[in-house]
């Protein structure tokens, strides 16, 4: 349901702040310092004792109406109110829609003209976003600041060459995940994780060392990594250069596959239920996972943390880096705001909100204003893998590099396929998927 939110903005000379004034949905006034009070946030997310953000520099010269998206309701409200402190000529009306439908959305809104001016998407859809003509470019002097403030790594999932179409804002990648009740410190190395697995694993009760997502890609592209796998060439900008036939895949797949000795389930049994859900519960010493599973885990009352993942044969693994970004339709008729309103979510007054009301990890490269969030252990243990982590391909051609990943993982971890044939068969897939579409590995 659409909401539409009217703040008024009034400028104090003396002061160079703005007081705005905004409904809470139940007929009441709620200000900027109330605002996560009307968004619903509990104690829990994010960092409830913040310090208040230092008085932003009001711009009165970009006016009109703006019309966004937002992938969480709570979410509408205090970024708008903290947008109308810096831009408060600025009638911003938002609507909650799902992060994952947006895109495909405004393919239909825009055009029709009900679509937004601002709308937000996990990085893995940048490059079709860009293929279908629904985003803008960003202009030069924009780009050049978000590049100057943002991670490198997310700045990378928004440019196609050379340009910038996206505000990356919030960053993400998996690490690992233990359990302080069964370790006191995390293991270094993933032999330790083995060497640890035989003496605590019974299967008889179902009580099992590590648990996580066994044949999914994106969790399981660090065993590939650790042996030297790379997609798309060194600039990750190569659909050509795809070697699952390659010798790090076997490698990887050799010694995923010591796993199955002691987490002996097949991948059609390994649900998120009986994996990360299980760490969740208190229940497994050790998991993989990203911080979409702090959460859960917190709210159990576990005593957990969170480190970069350990070494396989001596190899620090690698993962995807991934990012949530703000785009301004190429539809919307307003882009001095929408544009205004993307830098807003990537920028420290946008990073607040964010840590406030969710709790998400910023992709700003410096954390240092925003209070509480380098206090957090679990967010500041997803980040010690930051460094070790490869951004979201955005070529197109990176969906159809997914299902031939996960077939090698789900085929040997099931033991239908030999490693030779499991590579063997992600080529013929990947080849496969690029003649559909027109393309081969031999252009």
């Amino acid at each position: 349901m659409k909401k539409y939110l009217l703040f008024i903005g009034i400028l104090l000379v003396t002061l160079a702040l703005v007081a705005a004034c905004s409904s809470n949905g139940n007929g009441t006034a709620a200000t900027p310092e109330t605002n996560n009070e009307v968004a619903g946030v509990t104690p829990d997310a994010g960092n409830q004792a913040a310090d208040p953000a230092p008085p932003a520099e009001v711009d009165s010269e970009i006016s009109g109406d703006l019309f966004i998206w937002v992938f969480e309701e709570s979410l509408g409200a205090p970024l708008v109110a903290a947008f109308n402190q810096i831009h408060p000529n600025v009638r911003v009306d938002y609507e909650h829609i799902g992060m994952t439908d947006q895109r495909e959305m405004v393919t239909l809104d825009g055009p029709a003209g009900i679509g937004p001016d601002v709308f937000m998407q996990p990085h893995d859809g940048v490059a079709i976003a860009i293929n279908d003509g629904i985003v803008e470019p960003f202009p030069a002097d924009l780009q050049a600041r978000i590049e100057a403030t943002v991670l490198p790594t997310a700045v990378q999932t928004a440019v196609r060459a050379g340009r910038l179409y996206g505000a990356p804002f919030q960053t993400e990648n998996i690490a690992f995940f233990y359990n302080r009740e069964f370790v006191s410190t995390p293991p270094t190395t993933f032999e330790e994780v083995l060497e640890f697995a035989r003496e605590w694993n019974d299967p008889a009760e179902n009580r099992f060392a590590m648990r996580w997502q066994v044949n999914d890609a994106f969790h399981n592209y660090p065993f590939l990594t650790a042996f030297g796998f790379s997609v798309f060439g060194p600039n990750m900008d190569d659909y050509r250069q795809m070697p699952f036939d390659g010798a790090a895949v076997r490698q990887g797949l050799e010694f995923h596959n010591q796993f199955r000795t002691y987490f002996d389930f097949a991948t059609e049994d390994v649900t998120w239920d009986s994996s990360v859900a299980a760490f969740q519960r208190g229940e497994v010493p050790f998991t993989i996972s990203g911080p979409w599973a702090i959460g859960d885990a917190r709210a159990n009352g576990i005593d957990f943390g969170i480190t970069r993942l350990p070494t396989m044969a001596g190899n620090q693994p690698r993962v995807f880096s991934g990012a949530t970004i703000a785009h301004v339709s190429s539809f919307s008729e307003n882009k001095p705001a929408a544009f205004a309103f993307v830098e807003f979510l990537a920028s420290e007054a946008g990073a607040r909100v964010l840590y406030d009301t969710l709790g998400t990890l910023t992709a700003l490269n410096d954390i240092s204003g925003i209070p509480g969030l380098s206090d957090d252990p679990w967010l500041m243990g997803i980040q010690e893998q930051a460094p070790f982590s490869n951004p979201m391909p955005t070529i197109p051609e990176v969906d159809l590099m997914w299902d031939p990943m996960a077939a090698l993982f789900t085929h040997t971890w099931n033991g239908s396929l030999t490693v030779e044939e499991a590579q063997d068969l992600a080529m013929e897939e990947y080849r496969t998927a690029l003649a559909l579409i027109g393309l081969s590995m031999d252009d």
